[in-house]
Order: structure tokens, then sequence, then C-alpha cells
């Protein structure tokens, strides 16, 4: 940013405020980086919120360990790596012998990369005590110096490196994050706050955060981790808020043991994106109605139960059943449906994960390109479309609309 530019003079004499003002044309745009494109940016304050068992610490650890070697991000294998550098760790609950320095090791990190901020070594002779935000952000603009070219900072649990009775209020918390944020924006690293949700239940994600609103407004995205329900060792990793982008699908991993460190758990990513919201994943667990979409993909997954169905099928079922089919349809990434096209009369199958593609009854088959079977993504053939059918009458039910048009 350039220099302030005032407008107007001070009166003569006076004593009154003045206003500091700055004129926007002297205001030079800035190009937004990402750690993790389009989920964690760099340079700013990012929070991780979720449950107790849930895998808050070893998703940062993966990141950890993604940034310490360049490793590529997990929702894009063949993509861009991850800027490799430094990472400045605050472990507060885990024995850094114990748990830290295995878990690394079993995510791949580069040990020698990653620095842990133990303590802070007070110049007032007091000797070396926990780090504080309150007190400490000094100290941490030096360990970000000492550390070398430090691209991740992790503090876990953020509330841990608060200070025993020093910050309650909103208005106090928003006083120790808002500095933060300028060390991360003067440092260009990416600060990941993680915490634990408070336990009530029927709040909403954000108000559940560390119990303070305070840390979801300094943060610029949040995340949520939480079990699926249909899958309790299968866990999501889903958007809350971003102020800097669209706000992303969330994605899915597993808590595995290493076959290289039998007694340290990593992460097992799905790259395949996630449909369902952090609200509706939280408010199910809370024991919650599900929403209509919710019920919807339940449906969904117990009509595909025995095997894959031809969309108009599945329509035809979706009317006798009284679901809204344009429910059902938005439903069909939380179910994990996968859509195909068979090469017959333009019809299409939706199958679940695991199940073999197969045509319908009477049809002639999967289109295949080089003798492997073509399975679109979920979105891709609602993109892609299809000529609609000259045979369909005007005006026709939902199994019609299922037939014209790929879904």
């Amino acid at each position: 940013m350039n220099a302030l530019q005032l407008v107007g003079e001070p009166p003569c004499g006076g004593n009154a405020d003045e206003p500091v003002l700055i004129r926007m044309a002297s205001v030079e745009p800035q190009p937004l980086d990402w750690l993790w494109p389009g989920r964690i940016p760099a340079g700013r304050v990012s929070l991780l919120v979720g449950d107790p068992g849930q895998g808050k610490s070893l998703v940062a650890i993966d990141m950890a360990a993604r940034v310490s070697r360049g490793l590529p991000w997990p929702d894009a294998p063949e993509g861009p790596p991850a800027p490799v550098g430094a990472v400045l760790l605050l472990s507060a609950d885990d024995d850094l012998g114990g748990t830290v320095r295995p878990r690394l090791d079993a995510a791949g990190a580069d040990a020698e990369a990653v620095v842990e901020l133990c303590a802070v070594r007070e110049g007032n002779g007091r000797g070396a005590r926990r780090f504080c935000l309150a007190r400490h952000l000094a100290a941490l603009e030096r360990a970000l110096s000492l550390a070398g070219c430090v691209r991740l900072v992790v503090i876990d649990p953020v509330t841990a490196y608060l200070g025993r009775g020093e910050v309650a209020s909103d208005a106090e918390v928003h006083d120790v994050l808002a500095p933060l944020a300028v060390v991360a924006g003067q440092s260009g690293a990416a600060i990941l706050a993680v915490s634990h949700l408070s336990k009530r239940g029927a709040a909403s994600v954000l108000h559940r955060a560390t119990g303070s609103m305070a840390f979801v407004a300094a943060a610029r995205t949040v995340w949520a981790v939480a079990s699926d329900l249909d899958d309790p060792e299968r866990h999501l990793f889903l958007p809350v808020k971003s102020n800097l982008s669209a706000r992303g699908r969330g994605l899915a991993y597993r808590i595995v043991t290493s076959p290289e460190h039998a007694d340290a758990p990593r992460l097992a990513w799905e790259s395949a994106p996630v449909a369902l919201t952090a609200a509706e994943a939280l408010a199910t667990v809370a024991g919650r109605p599900p929403s209509e979409r919710q019920a919807a993909a339940a449906w969904l997954r117990d009509t595909l139960a025995a095997g894959p169905l031809a969309a108009q099928e599945v329509a035809r079922r979706a009317g006798q059943s009284g679901v809204s089919w344009a429910t059902v349809k938005r439903a069909k990434g939380l179910a994990r449906v996968i859509s195909y096209s068979t090469g017959y009369q333009d019809r299409w199958m939706w199958r679940l994960p695991g199940q073999e593609a197969q045509a319908p009854p009477g049809g002639e088959g999967a289109a295949e390109t080089s003798g492997a079977r073509v399975e679109l993504p979920q979105g891709a053939e609602g993109a892609q479309g299809t000529a609609p059918d000259p045979r369909a009458r005007p005006g026709g039910n939902a199994q019609d609309a299922a037939g014209r048009s790929a879904l």
C-alpha cells in the first residue's frame, strides 16, 4: 500500500480528533496467493474446526507434510504441488516425540523443515513460558524469521494460546486475532488455527466454532471436519466460510495406519468432491431432522442398493414414492451416485460406488472407447447434455424428462 493520503487540513489550534483517509486510487491491488488453491489462502488466517476424534490435527499434519516436501494436494494429485517451505507448529495437546513426530513421519513429511514453537523465553528473567497470542506476537515474528521460508503456521488448538484469563469476550478475542492477521500478511505464511466445536448442538456451525464469533470473523476461510453418518470410518472436510473465493466443495478421508509406521495414523484422501455441506453434516450428527436433500439422498441409496438403474426408472420410482425429482437430482452428489452413458438411445444409468456398470434391459451395453466403458464424473453429464428424444411428448412427466436428457 502506498503512503497515506490525508484529505483536509487540521483546524488551527484545535485538539479535535482527525480522520485519516486513504484515497483508493493510491492503493495498489495485490494478487491473491493460495497455499492450497481455493481452500487455504497464503498470508491469511484460516480456521479448522470439528468435534474430537474427527482428525483435525491429522489434517493439519497432512498439510504440513505436503508443504515440507512440495507434494500435490489431495484434490489435485496431477495438479500443481504445494509450495515447498518450512512449517511452524504450535502443538499444545500432543507430545512431540510420542505423537507429533510419528505422525509427521507417517504423512511423509520432511522433519527437517518442520519446527515447533514450544515456548518463549521472556526477557524479564522469568524463564520460558508457553507462547501466548496476547503477549508474544513479536516472538512469533522472530520465530518465522529464524525458521526460514515458512509457508504454513499451525496453531493447535488456538484456544490453548490465548492466555489463561487474558481473553474472554469477543472484543478481546478480536484484539488478539487482528494483529495475528497482520503477521500472516507481512510474512506471507498461511496461518491455520485449529479448534474444537462448542457443545451447542442447536447453534449454526459459525456460532459453534470455539464458542466465539470473533474467531470466525477473523478467519478468511473456515473448514469443518465431521463423520459421514452412513460410514463412521469416513470423515468429511467441508467448507463453512470463504471470504476470498466461491465456497468450494468438500473432500472425504479415512484415518488409516501407515505401512511404514504402524504406531502412527495418517490420512487416506478421496479425490472426488463431497456435495454435503458442513451445516447438513453437523446437523445430522447433532440429531436434528435431515434436510430434504439428505432424505432424498438416503432414498436414492436405498433405491440403487440392488444395482444400477436407468435414470428414467429412478425418476419413475421417485414419482411413486412422492420424492421430488428436482431434489433427487440435487441429492446425486450427496449420495455419491455415478452417472454413465449406455450408448443405447441416449440412455443414462445411475449406480453407487462399487457397483459394476451395466446396460438397461434391452440395451446394447455401455458406450465404449478403446475397449473401456465410459463413465462421466458427477455433474459432467449435466453440462454435456444430450439431444431431446423426438418421440417424447410435450409436457411429459418426470420419467419422460429423465429419458430426454443426460442427468
